[in-house]
């Protein structure tokens, strides 16, 4: 996650998540999460593969069929575990995380344990009545999915007619309830000249969070991989962002984007002319130190099993219907996270040769997908300028 608007329009927060970073006694401020060092996890929770949308590049292949998932008494003491682990952030999420038949449970239990918990939603099952019971059970922030600023386009991509209308219903519910509200979108070649109109959707509709995700070849995304956007397109509008994130710093509109931790060796790059900007921004990233994937970010799927990021569910780590998520993450870590949270420096290609390797380490899962190997580098990469090689940065397709 970058945010962008910290880093370009708040020169101030590099020394601030510095020393949040060097005080464990204080929780860190949301904002400053993804430019810390806390390597307590974020974790992603997916209560549920139920949903009521079918979306085209579903990283978990949710489904409209009822599917197993942990007892409530699993969960509740994974939530135990969690609180007493400290870690930031609890998001809930799916499938359709408001589909589980335990949310409102998890979300009580969590408010009463002191986790800050969040929701990822699709948005189209808030009515006011839940925007209400979502702000009664201290969920501290919305992300609603909106991935085009057309309903018809939306619609097709999200799998169901109508979906568009019930999403920003939801979004407008849970804004008049009182709660944090985001617009997520997901890029690719049928929207990234959207981005502006999407821009100007979350301003006109008073959201204060717009945060852009980069296509992942994981689920139903891996028979997508041809919709992605070209090298040019991702700089165009990361470029976009940068700009907005500075003209738009007296509005109240935060600008971020994930699965892409190369965005931010990008953003130095469109720096180069501004030596003082470039320094605090390159401290910021430095200290989140690029892709969280086994060490900032966790995933626990349906049905418990551990994973070191939504986007691997191939690489098992333990279930915690078995072994404490303490146990899994911290004092028995399997292998395999050994071998990824240390995976840096083994980087192969022109990740391995960038001169950002400290702030970025491109995108494992991609890295494995396109290249059979976790440690090879990330052919989705926009920045063949940082190794040189120009030509390299246009390599989209390795096949």
């Amino acid at each position: 996650m970058i945010i962008f608007s910290k880093a370009l329009a708040d020169r101030a927060t590099v020394w601030e998540a510095l020393r949040a970073s060097q005080d464990s006694c204080q929780p860190i401020p949301a904002e400053l999460l993804r430019f810390s060092a806390e390597n307590r996890p974020v974790v992603m929770w997916n209560l549920t593969r139920n949903c009521n949308l079918h979306c085209n590049h579903c990283y978990m292949d949710a489904t409209t069929s009822k599917e197993e998932e942990m007892s409530l008494e699993d969960g509740i003491r994974l939530i135990d575990d969690l609180a007493e682990l400290k870690v930031p952030v609890l998001i809930l999420t799916g499938g359709e995380p408001l589909m589980s038949r335990n949310f409102y449970a998890y979300a009580i239990h969590a408010g009463e344990v002191g986790l800050r918990t969040v929701i990822s939603t699709n948005g189209t099952l808030i009515t006011p009545e839940v925007a209400r019971l979502l702000k009664e059970v201290d969920i501290r922030y919305v992300g609603v999915s909106i991935d085009s600023a057309d309903p018809a386009r939306h619609d097709r991509f999200r799998g169901v007619e109508g979906s568009y209308i019930k999403a920003m219903n939801g979004l407008r519910n849970a804004k008049e309830a009182g709660l944090r509200t985001g617009l997520r979108v997901t890029l690719t070649r049928d929207n990234w000249h959207e981005i502006p109109r999407l821009l100007d959707l979350a301003l006109d509709e008073g959201i204060p969070r717009f945060c852009l995700y980069h296509l992942v070849p994981t689920g139903r995304g891996a028979f997508m991989v041809e919709r992605d956007v070209t090298p040019e397109q991702r700089r165009s509008v990361i470029k976009l962002l940068a700009q907005a994130a500075m003209e738009l710093k007296d509005r109240d509109l935060e600008i971020l984007t994930t699965d892409s931790p190369m965005d931010g060796a990008y953003l130095l790059e469109l720096l180069k002319d501004d030596p003082e900007r470039f320094e605090h921004v390159y401290k910021l990233l430095q200290n989140a130190g690029g892709c969280s994937a086994g060490i900032k970010v966790a995933n626990i799927d349906h049905k418990g099993d551990v994973h070191p990021c939504h986007f691997m569910p191939h690489m098992l780590l333990g279930n915690v219907r078995e072994r404490s998520f303490r146990d899994i993450w911290v004092d028995d870590p399997a292998p395999e996270l050994l071998e990824l949270r240390g995976i840096r420096h083994e980087l192969k290609g022109a990740c391995g040769e960038c001169r950002y390797l400290d702030l970025c380490g491109g995108c494992r899962e991609k890295a494995l997908y396109f290249k059979g190997d976790i440690r090879e580098e990330d052919p989705t990469c926009i920045l063949g300028i940082a190794t040189g090689d120009d030509e390299w940065a246009q390599k989209k397709n390795c096949s």
